[in-house]
C-alpha cells in the first residue's frame, strides 16, 4: 500500500505539470514529462544508426492526443526527440517507426485499451507507461534496446508484449498483473525492480551482473525468484518472496536483505565478500542458511524473528564484521567459529539455550570493539552476559545500564512500591483515629 501511495502521488504531480497538448503541426513552448523518481535516466550508449530525415526530428516533445497525430510519423523510420501520448484515446499505434533517439512516454490515457509498435526496434531513453487503467494489450514485438523500462499503474495488464528486449539498463514495474517477464531478457543492468504484481508468480531472469540495485518485494504470494547467471550485485533486496535461487553469486558490493519471506531456505553458499550490511528478519518458514564462503561483511549482521531458524549457524568462515551483531529470536545455537572481530556492538537474545561464553570470550580479548555487549539465553545454568564497555573511565557512569544496575533499578522500583504502601496504611491509620475522636 505504501508503495501504490507513493507511486500514485508522484503520478499527481507529473499530471499537474504536464501543459496542454501539443499537436505535430504545432510549435508551442515545451512540455514536460517528469519521470518516476524510482528509475534512472538510463540512456543506451550503443544504438542503431537509422539516419533522422529531415521533418523526423523534434527539440520540444512532441505529445499526440489523437491517432491522427501518431499516423503523422509513419513516414519516419527514425525520430529523434520525445514522444508524450496522453488523452482519450481508445486505441494507440506507431508504424513503421524503428528507432526513437529520445523517451517514448504514454500517461494518463484512460479509454486507452491498447497499444503498439512493432517495427520499433530502439528506445534510447526511457519506454514509461503511467497510469494506463484499462491498457490491457501491448505489442512491440521487435523491440530489441531500452534504456529504461518504466512501468506502474497498469492494473488490467497481464502480458508484457515483449518478444527479446536484451538490452536494458534500468527496469521498474509495479502495480501490474503481469504473469511473467518473459520477453525481459538483459544479461547487464543498472537496476532491477519489481514490486506489487500481485499476479507474478515467478521471476526467472539470466541477467548476469546489476550495478546498482536489484529488488523483489510484494508481488505473488508464492513469488519463486531464480537469477541463475546472476554473478555479483551492488545491493540486494526481497521482500515477501517463496523462494530465492541464486547459484553463482560471489560478490554483492553493498547489502542483501531477506525479508517477511516464506522461504524455507537461504543458499548463498558461493558469496565471498559482502561490502554492506548482511539482514535476514521475519521470515517465518526459514529453517537453514547457508554463507558458508563468506569471509568478511562490511556493515552490520542482523538476523532477526525468524520463527522456525533453530540455529544461527552456517557461518563458518566469516571472520570479520564492520557493524553490529543482533541476533534475535527463539534458537538453540549460535556459532561463528572464525569471527575475529567486530567493530560494533554486539546483542544476542534468545529464548533458547545458547552457550555464551565463545561470545564473551570474544569481547574480553577487544575482538568485539562496540560499546555495547550482551548476549542473554536460556543457558541450563541459566547464565547471561550483559554489560556495556566504554571509551574511557570518565564516562563509564554514563552509558548502558549493566546487569547489576538493572537490579539495583529494580530494588528501587519494589522499595518506592513499598514506602507508597505504608504511606497508604499510615493515612488511613490516621483518618481512623479521627473519626473515633469524634464519635
Amino acid at each position: 500500500m505504501q508503495f501504490k501511495l507513493a507511486l500514485l502521488a508522484l503520478a499527481g504531480v507529473a499530471l499537474a505539470d504536464t501543459t496542454s497538448s501539443l499537436r505535430l503541426s504545432d510549435s508551442p513552448e515545451s512540455t514536460t514529462f517528469p519521470c518516476n523518481t524510482n528509475t534512472p535516466d538510463s540512456t543506451l550508449t550503443s544504438t542503431t544508426s537509422i539516419s533522422v530525415a529531415s521533418g523526423c526530428s523534434f527539440s520540444k516533445t512532441l505529445t499526440a492526443t489523437v491517432q491522427s497525430d501518431l499516423d503523422d510519423l509513419s513516414s519516419c523510420s527514425a525520430i529523434e526527440g520525445d514522444i508524450l501520448i496522453t488523452g482519450d484515446l481508445a486505441t494507440a499505434s506507431i508504424a513503421n517507426v524503428k528507432a526513437i533517439y529520445g523517451s517514448l512516454t504514454v500517461f494518463n490515457a484512460s479509454s486507452l485499451t491498447s497499444f503498439a509498435a512493432d517495427s520499433l526496434t530502439t528506445i534510447t531513453k526511457q519506454l514509461e507507461l503511467s497510469q494506463l487503467t484499462i491498457l490491457d494489450t501491448l505489442s512491440l514485438g521487435s523491440l530489441d534496446s531500452v534504456g529504461a523500462i518504466n512501468w506502474v499503474t497498469l492494473p488490467a495488464l497481464t502480458s508484457s508484449g515483449l518478444h527479446g528486449v536484451t538490452d536494458c539498463q534500468s527496469i521498474y514495474i509495479s502495480d501490474t498483473q503481469l504473469e511473467s517477464l518473459d520477453g525481459l531478457n538483459p544479461l547487464v543492468v543498472e537496476s532491477f525492480n519489481v514490486n506489487n504484481n500481485k499476479n507474478l508468480g515467478s521471476i526467472n531472469s539470466e541477467i548476469q551482473s546489476v550495478s546498482n540495485a536489484l529488488s523483489v518485494s510484494y508481488n505473488g504470494d508464492d513469488t519463486d525468484v531464480s537469477f541463475d547467471s546472476l554473478k555479483w550485485a551492488n545491493n540486494i533486496t526481497f521482500y515477501s518472496v517463496s523462494s530465492i535461487n541464486l547459484p553463482n553469486i560471489t560478490t554483492v558490493n553493498s547489502s542483501i536483505g531477506i525479508f517477511e519471506s516464506n522461504v524455507e531456505d537461504l543458499d548463498f553458499s558461493g558469496v565471498t565478500k559482502i561490502g554492506g550490511d548482511l539482514s535476514i528478519e521475519n521470515n517465518d518458514e526459514l529453517t537453514s542458511v547457508d554463507f558458508s564462503s563468506l569471509t568478511s561483511l562490511g556493515g552490520g549482521f542482523v538476523v532477526v524473528n525468524n520463527s522456525k531458524l533453530a540455529g544461527i549457524d552456517g557461518f563458518d568462515e566469516l571472520k570479520s564484521i564492520g557493524g553490529a551483531v543482533i541476533l534475535k529470536g527463539d534458537f538453540d545455537n549460535a556459532t561463528l567459529p572464525s569471527l575475529s572481530t567486530v567493530r560494533g556492538g554486539f546483542d544476542l537474545e534468545t529464548t533458547g539455550k545458547v552457550d555464551c561464553d565463545e561470545f564473551e570470550s570474544l569481547s574480553k580479548k577487544g575482538g568485539i570493539q562496540g560499546d555495547k555487549f550482551v548476549c542473554s539465553a536460556a543457558t541450563e545454568s541459566s547464565s547471561s552476559v550483559n554489560h556495556s564497555k566504554t571509551a574511557d573511565s570518565s564516562s563509564s557512569g554514563s552509558g548502558s545500564a549493566t546487569a547489576s544496575d538493572e537490579s539495583t533499578s529494580a530494588g528501587s522500583s519494589s522499595s518506592s512500591k513499598g514506602a507508597a504502601a505504608i504511606n497508604g496504611v499510615s493515612v488511613f491509620g490516621t483518618l481512623s483515629a479521627l473519626l473515633l475522636a469524634l464519635l
